[in-house]
């Protein structure tokens, strides 16, 4: 184990890390009351080496004012380095945005398969598949809002849905009146065509929301179950890519659909 100065570090890396402020200055408070308990871990044959483990104890140091960190040494390339930082850091519960930017960088950058992805981070192929899908769809602002923790937990999957050019608006009226994830009115946005309707919602979206629930109070109960039916039965028509693909979860599936169906045809039997 050796002392590495802070500035012969190179952060390349920390765009995939990036702890937030509270985290930071929680480890300060640690160092400073306890030292620096465990080395970062750096690669790279010459100065600056790369940072690949300790990016909190890092910044935390830089914020203490001081000048270097102990660190030991692993020479991997740089692939095998940012695989290295996801499992050495898995325990840690990454967000989704930073899973999601990695598998990025492994696929795009470094040209690895989706299944070959999957294997080195040990998950399955389904799991790389729909944060590469759901990334791809985001705006670059959309990324940083969410690597910021600007955004709810689950809102990528949302606002992928919402075209490139209205995302930023979105997330604007989202951190504005501090919606949580069941007050993204991503739903209504897409079904919504009148360009009126949908300035209504990006400035009073909170209004928006009543509005619709008063709507689906006035139906009759027959009304509420046949919306919430189409409702469920749309989101089992979307792929399952956090879950395993096997016969038997799609037989599950289908037996649900078709009792589904049945109810549907009791409703309408209601009705008439």
């Amino acid at each position: 184990m050796n002392k590495s100065r802070l500035d012969q570090m190179d952060l390349r890396f920390l765009q995939l890390r990036s702890p937030v402020a509270l985290a930071i200055k929680n480890m300060a408070h640690s160092m400073e009351k306890r030292g620096q308990l465990a080395p970062v871990v750096l690669t790279g044959e010459e100065k600056p080496y790369i940072l690949i483990d300790g990016f909190k104890r890092y910044l935390a140091a830089e914020s203490l004012g001081l000048k270097s960190l102990k660190a030991t040494f692993i020479h991997v390339d740089l692939t095998q380095a940012k695989i290295m930082m996801y499992l050495m850091n898995r325990q840690e519960n990454l967000s989704w945005i930073q899973e999601a930017m990695l598998v990025r960088e492994l696929v795009d950058q470094d040209g690895l398969k989706q299944t070959e992805v999957a294997g080195l981070l040990d998950h399955h192929k389904s799991w790389v598949n729909r944060r590469l899908m759901i990334i791809r769809r985001l705006a670059p602002e959309i990324l940083e809002d969410l690597r910021l923790e600007l955004l709810p937990p689950g809102s990528a999957t949302s606002l992928s849905r919402v075209a490139l050019r209205n995302q930023g608006d979105l997330s604007t009226a989202i951190q504005n009146h501090g919606l949580n994830l069941k007050e993204i009115l991503t739903d209504i946005w897409c079904k919504t065509k009148e360009p009126a309707e949908k300035q209504f919602l990006l400035r009073s979206p909170i209004e928006a929301l009543a509005i619709v629930n008063e709507e689906l109070a006035g139906l009759s109960t027959l009304q509420k179950v046949r919306k919430l039916l189409s409702v469920f039965k749309k989101g089992l028509d979307a792929p399952f890519q956090d879950l395993d693909s096997s016969a038997q979860i799609r037989s599950y599936l289908t037996r649900i659909k078709s009792e589904i169906h049945a109810i549907e045809q009791a409703l309408a039997k209601e009705e008439q």
